[in-house]
């Protein structure tokens, strides 16, 4: 089905600027705070649009390579595989596997390193500048 122009992202950056620019403005203090809370979680749900389920996939990715299970889950069983293999993660540092010193360490901080790198990318992307 082709979609119609515009489309999400451009409705949510169009509402957000006349949000940000005609609204906040004429709103009292308290009321213009709100607003612009409101306008950045706008920016961060087209961030999500943009960004579809990549960010799980690598995360899924990263979460079987560290306990060698498959690298790619079928978009059905995304979420249900992500829970599960956190699951594995949080039991894995519980159980000091993850410790400084062991094989896993490493795999476990690269792997929390990248799924707090997407989250920030998503959330604030200009924490990220001039970062490695």
């Amino acid at each position: 089905m082709m979609r119609e122009i515009p489309n999400a992202a451009d409705l949510l950056d169009t509402a957000r600027e006349l949000l940000r620019s005609e609204l906040a403005p004429s709103l009292p203090p308290e009321q213009r705070h709100q607003a612009l809370m409101i306008a950045n979680a706008m920016v961060i749900a087209r961030r999500q649009l943009e960004d579809g389920d990549a960010p799980e996939q690598r995360e899924v990715a990263a979460l079987g390579e560290l306990f060698g299970l498959p690298l790619e889950v079928p978009p059905e069983r995304l979420q249900a595989e992500l829970t599960q293999r956190n699951r594995l993660l949080c039991q894995a540092i519980r159980a000091g596997q993850a410790d400084p010193g062991t094989v896993l360490h490493p795999g476990v901080q690269a792997a929390l390193r990248m799924v707090c790198r997407a989250k920030v990318a998503q959330s604030n992307p200009r924490y990220l500048e001039g970062q490695p």
